[in-house]
């Protein structure tokens, strides 16, 4: 429309609304191309996906497969690894991988564990883990050895994934590389080696470790595992002059759910740290340890609220024996706070 038939004054507004009006459509165009992009990864993946599955199943020749994963993008291809993936058990994993261990994005993340870029080499980490085959697990060792931590963490997480025994061999030597993981992050990475990696942690709980984090990080996993053969050195844990240890190891009995650990639980509730003292009861509770009842009824009048909490609780849970206890407490007890605690 021409500026004279509107009007000299509107002619800016009539210029800004133009102008806007090609950067919305501009938008709206990206947003449909970046839309169609995506449905179309999509649609590729859902493809890749069903010739891995009638790979497995002897459907689909591997020629074929190898074809289709060298044709498939990048993206699309780990896409289909990831989701199929969560399907196999570890024989059908191996077989798959063996099938693409020569892929060229296979090759492509080994390549990319060498990067300078940290979160590209967490990323190839978090791949290669899908794909257990030697070489990757010579370049995941290489990683893990190299650093940082954040790269290590994620190569030792993929190691783990592989059973890799070696690498938790390096671990346990070399704790300290992992100081700065929390706790829970490092339980979790011990317990993901599985069955054969926790009597390694059995026997380096016997030799000794040297990182107090990763050592706590130890008994969690094994308590979590319900690993038995780890009681002696998990109790031998309870005279230890850290105190995170001791309420780790605390902890990790009643975890165990061994009865043999009831007498060093009860020496325990008179442990001169409350924290110790509260897991200790806790984990008498959890063992319905009847031999317990005396002790812990006398931890309900304890000076903390945690400990008489955790004491009351435990009596509760033993049975009809606890249950006569904190009766007797409720009835008896010159202590307001017991018989408070007792009555809840």
């Amino acid at each position: 429309m021409s500026t004279s038939l509107i009007g000299p004054q509107f002619a800016p507004l009539l210029g800004i609304a133009t102008v806007s009006g090609a950067v919305m459509l501009g938008f709206l165009l990206a947003r449909a191309t970046k839309r169609d992009h995506r449905n179309r990864n999509r649609h590729h993946s859902s493809d890749l996906f069903r010739m891995l599955s009638g790979s497995l199943a002897g459907k689909v020749p591997g020629a074929a497969l190898r074809q289709a994963a060298r044709d498939a993008e990048s993206e699309n291809f780990w896409d289909a690894i990831e989701a199929i993936a969560a399907t196999l058990r570890p024989r059908e994993r191996r077989e798959l991988a063996r099938s693409l261990e020569r892929s060229r994005h296979v090759l492509a993340e080994c390549r990319a564990l060498r990067d300078d870029d940290e979160l590209r080499r967490e990323l190839a980490a978090r791949r290669l883990a899908l794909i257990p085959i030697s070489r990757s697990r010579r370049v995941l060792r290489r990683a893990m050895v190299r650093g940082p931590e954040t790269v290590r963490l994620a190569a030792a997480r993929a190691l783990s994934m592989q059973r890799d025994l070696a690498s938790l061999g390096w671990l346990l030597v070399h704790a300290d590389t992992l100081s700065t993981r929390p706790v829970q992050a490092l339980s979790g990475l011990l317990r993901s080696f599985g069955p054969r990696g926790r009597a390694l942690l059995v026997t380096a709980l016997e030799r000794g470790i040297v990182d107090l984090r990763f050592e706590r990080a130890v008994l969690d996993a094994l308590g979590l595992s319900r690993c038995r053969s780890a009681r002696v050195g998990v109790e031998a844990r309870l005279r230890s002059d850290a105190l995170e240890l001791r309420v780790a190891a605390a902890r990790a009995l009643g975890r165990l759910g061994m009865g043999e650990s009831i007498p060093a639980l009860m020496l325990a509730l008179a442990d001169p740290a409350w924290p110790v003292r509260a897991q200790a009861a806790h984990a008498l509770g959890r063992l319905r340890a009847a031999p317990a009842v005396d002790a812990l009824a006398e931890r309900v009048s304890d000076r903390t609220w945690w400990v008489r909490h955790h004491a009351a609780y435990a009596l509760a849970i033993i049975g009809s024996e606890g249950r006569d206890a904190l009766c007797e407490l409720v009835v008896r007890s010159d202590d307001g706070f017991a018989r408070e605690m007792a009555r809840e």
